[in-house]
């Protein structure tokens, strides 16, 4: 997740350049925590306020005329004059980062310092509300963060959604989840805050209430909870609230690997009776929407690693593949040697196999799992060429 510039925009920029914004936005929410700290919110808010009405008087357009770009020279002088709080806000550093991220005549799109603005004072103002429910003044549990959302964000929606309390559980699983913390009884607030998740949560309520475009990073609205929900419901067909591995092989038509799905009772949290409960169940639905997250990458690798060694060799990857032709019966084309040998040439496997660091960092490792672990990801990938 990246603070609140939006996904489009950010795909047009190098890497390298948003890693180091992303860096930057990380030490600013770390400067929260800071032992005796003494900053006023309020006041930060009439400085960026002051300060944003300022740099719409400095602009240039591009070449579209659609863009409104601040050139550095006058972006350093509109600097010199402002409050301390300003001048932290966007050290040199962040400053000359922004110019990378925006590549034109040294020159910043006033839109990357709105939406920085905008998302330092979020973090600012959430840290804030958050502490009340917090176990510390560092980290905060699922049930306090549940409570936090029931309190201060179900509320606000026009629409509430059918079960409170499920649409509470169901938004702090996808940010544990995504914060790459399922396992774990809290999350630290610098993380929670650095990853924005909690803003994004403010956009859907936003844009459902307004009758809006939904944003692009739309798990949070009350229609895609209530279609997470509606399908546990639909595969809780015995009624007691979890699922059963039975239930489990009609997950999504049953085009999903039937070893992956059986390794999905493996790898989570279970009941006594072995059945997945809702929490579970939302694990597994953000580790197939967000494949190209670091967190549904080890989610996925630890799937696949039967033996649980820590790494995945060419026994393991034939042995989910001898799941193919069950879910993918009218395709002929599944030889599992040579969807073996395609595999390994997407991780570049070699005879000592591929560590779970690896394998995150692997550019591949969703085209891989998806390969692997559903019908219509398969398809998608065999005809890519057609």
């Amino acid at each position: 997740m990246y603070p609140t510039l939006i996904s489009n925009m950010i795909a047009k920029r190098n890497d390298e350049a948003v890693n180091e914004f992303e860096r930057s936005f990380n030490c600013r929410v770390l400067e929260i925590f800071a032992d005796n700290r003494r900053l006023n919110v309020e006041e930060l808010k009439h400085d960026s306020e002051e300060f944003l009405k300022s740099l719409k008087t400095e602009f240039i357009w591009g070449e579209t005329g659609k863009t409104k770009y601040v050139p550095i020279t006058r972006l350093l002088k509109l600097l010199k004059n402002s409050p301390q709080s300003i001048k932290d806000l966007l050290p040199h550093k962040t400053v000359t980062t922004l110019v990378k991220i925006t590549n034109f005549n040294l020159a910043i799109d006033i839109t990357l310092i709105e939406e920085l603005v905008k998302t330092v004072i979020h973090a600012e103002e959430t840290y804030v509300k958050l502490l009340p429910y917090a176990e510390n003044g560092t980290e905060i549990s699922s049930y306090g963060l549940q409570d936090f959302v029931s309190a201060h964000y179900v509320p606000q929606m026009i629409e509430e959604p059918e079960r409170a309390d499920y649409y509470s559980a169901y938004a702090v699983g996808i940010i544990f989840f995504l914060l790459d913390s399922r396992r774990r009884e809290n999350v630290y607030l610098k993380d929670l805050l650095s990853s924005t998740l909690l803003m994004h949560l403010e956009l859907c309520i936003h844009a459902e209430n307004n009758c809006l475009e939904t944003p692009d990073i739309d798990v949070f609205t009350v229609a895609q909870f209530r279609n997470t929900l509606y399908e546990f419901r639909c595969l809780d067909t015995d009624r007691n609230g979890v699922l059963s591995p039975t239930e489990m092989t009609f997950f999504r038509e049953g085009l999903f690997n039937a070893v992956f799905i059986q390794r999905v009772f493996e790898i989570s949290m279970v009941y006594e009776s072995g059945c997945l409960d809702f929490k579970a169940f939302v694990d597994l639905v953000a580790a197939i929407r967000f494949r190209h997250t670091m967190a549904s990458a080890k989610y996925h690798f630890e799937a696949f690693d039967f033996k649980g060694d820590g790494v995945l060799d060419e026994d393991e990857i034939r042995t989910a593949a001898q799941a193919l032709p069950e879910y993918a019966p009218s395709d002929d084309n599944v030889h599992i040697d040579i969807v073996t040998g395609e595999l390994k040439d997407m991780l570049r496997l070699n005879k000592n196999g591929v560590s779970s660091k690896d394998f995150v960092n692997n550019r591949m490792n969703s085209t891989f799992t998806g390969f692997l672990s559903n019908y219509s990801d398969f398809l998608k990938y065999e005809r890519r060429e057609q």
